[in-house]
């Protein structure tokens, strides 16, 4: 049941005034405590309180401490690791400059290489086969100033009438006959009854083709060589006697032979000199080698002649750059003037052997003069005796 302040006005009066004068009397009129019984309760419970937060202070002092410390070492490896990693990533940055330095000098290197291999290697830069054609430039080179020496040396033993020998004339052409007879009779000198049957090499002693065929020296067709030179030169003069050395016949003698030896020398030295061009001789220093007119032969043949060496060195000449090119022109143009110092010196024993003509002309007027001269001083003194 609600009660309604309204219908009941003298009752909520009384009520509203009971009521204002209990909570005024309480303000006014607090209750009293008892010391003895609350001031140990507060001073206990600060005590705890104080122990409490002292305690709490420590644990988070102790907290403090131990976090500082894992934070101090956390920093430390923290840093260690980023030096570490800084000396890391400058390692390998100086290691990968390192490695690209070397690698640009290798690919620098390699360039030069490259650059010198077009420019000067045997493929591109030094014409044809460099290394074959300088071996035997040299061989030549040499060859030819030892050929000169073993000329002279050979006029000497293998020409029986050599200038300046004299050899009993009668055991010479028994020789000579002897070695025809056995080598190079014809067939026409079997039926004259010269010789018994044809040599191995008939008539070669007297063609002057049998010169100018390449042979090597220990070939037996060298004898028909050497025997063609004899046939050529013909018989030796005989020795002058000891007791009459020193005669004036002997001195006419000696003078008579010196000038036909004279004369007769520039056609000797041009047969040796064909002789041993065709001829691979052993040399007593140079050593054994195939003839120089073969090895010229080959040379020539290289730049002009049909071979497969012609067809090879065409085409190096095609990959050749224009070092090379000029190079193996070079080559040629060495090849060149030796030809033409060769040919230079077979004009002038062709000089020299039209001299030898004009002196043997000159040799057989003057015996002329000297002859009518003679008959012209018998004639007077014929004479003057009548």
């Amino acid at each position: 049941m609600t009660f309604d302040p309204l219908r009941y006005p003298r009752l909520a009066l009384g009520l509203t005034i009971a009521m204002t004068s209990t909570v005024s009397y309480a303000f006014l009129c607090p209750p009293q405590y008892q010391e003895t019984l609350v001031a140990p309760m507060f001073t206990s419970a600060t005590t705890a309180l104080n122990q409490a937060i002292s305690a709490v202070d420590a644990a988070l002092s102790a907290e403090m401490e131990m976090y500082s410390q894992r934070m101090t070492s956390a920093v430390a490896v923290l840093t260690k690791q980023k030096a570490i990693t800084a000396n890391q990533i400058a390692d390998a940055s100086k290691n990968a400059a390192q490695t690209t330095a070397s690698a640009l000098n290798v690919l620098a290197q390699t360039e030069r290489v490259k650059e010198a291999r077009f420019e000067y290697g045997g493929e591109f830069g030094q014409g044809y086969q460099p290394c074959v054609v300088y071996s035997g430039r040299n061989l030549i080179a040499n060859r030819e100033s030892q050929l000169g020496e073993e000329r002279r040396v050979r006029m000497m033993s293998e020409i029986v009438a050599a200038p300046g020998r004299y050899v009993d004339p009668v055991a010479a052409r028994t020789q000579l006959a002897r070695d025809h007879r056995d080598n190079f009779c014809t067939p026409a000198q079997v039926a004259s009854g010269m010789c018994a049957q044809p040599g191995a090499m008939a008539g070669a002693s007297l063609t002057a083709a049998t010169l100018f065929e390449p042979m090597m020296e220990g070939d037996p067709a060298y004898r028909a060589k050497v025997a063609f030179v004899n046939n050529v030169a013909g018989l030796p003069d005989a020795p002058v006697p000891a007791q009459a050395a020193k005669s004036p016949a002997a001195t006419a003698y000696a003078l008579a032979k010196a000038q036909k030896d004279a004369l007769v020398s520039p056609a000797l030295a041009s047969f040796k000199e064909v002789q041993l061009d065709y001829t691979g001789v052993n040399l007593t220093e140079g050593g054994s080698d195939i003839p120089l007119a073969t090895r010229l032969d080959r040379e020539v043949k290289r730049y002009l002649g049909n071979t497969e060496e012609y067809t090879t060195w065409s085409k190096v000449m095609a990959g050749q750059n224009p070092r090379g090119l000029m190079v193996e022109m070079l080559k040629v143009k060495s090849l060149d003037l030796l030809l033409l110092e060769k040919q230079y010196r077979q004009y002038e024993r062709m000089e020299a052997n039209l001299a030898t003509l004009v002196a043997g002309e000159l040799r057989g007027k003057m015996g002329s003069t000297q002859s009518a001269a003679e008959r012209a001083a018998r004639q007077h003194a014929a004479q003057q005796i009548q």
